[in-house]
């Protein structure tokens, strides 16, 4: 398992990816708790404009209310092209009272995680 940590001076996030076989399955959590928002299943195909390069198709649940959809799918979607394996996302982030900027730096830093992530399993496969 590869786990990666990144705070703010509001919230901390966790990413965390087990290799299963092949795949990819994927937790990102943090905040003020960690549950199950949302969950996305990539599956990796052949790119329809050129088949020479991986695109991935994305299959979403939400739990009502919660708006961890978009995140999850793009890790999910992501980390499949890269990688040309079936990824899954459970993403849960809560933040107490979040505002707009608070949004914005949950998003930058889920960014920094993934793109730090995808260095890691490059370099440890």
């Amino acid at each position: 398992m590869l786990s990666l940590k990144k705070s703010t001076s509001r919230f901390t996030l966790e990413i965390n990816v087990i290799r299963m076989g092949a795949d990819l399955c994927v937790t990102l959590s943090g905040g003020d708790i960690s549950h199950i928002g949302a969950v996305a299943l990539a599956i990796p195909h052949p790119g329809l404009r050129d088949t020479k390069l991986t695109d991935a198709s994305v299959s979403l649940l939400t739990v009502t209310g919660h708006k961890e959809d978009e995140l999850a799918r793009n890790i999910a979607q992501r980390l499949s092209k890269e990688f040309a394996c079936t990824v899954s996302v459970s993403c849960g982030i809560h933040l107490e009272n979040a505002s707009k900027q608070d949004i914005s730096s949950i998003l930058d830093t889920s960014k920094q995680l993934l793109e730090e992530m995808i260095t890691a399993l490059k370099f440890s496969s």
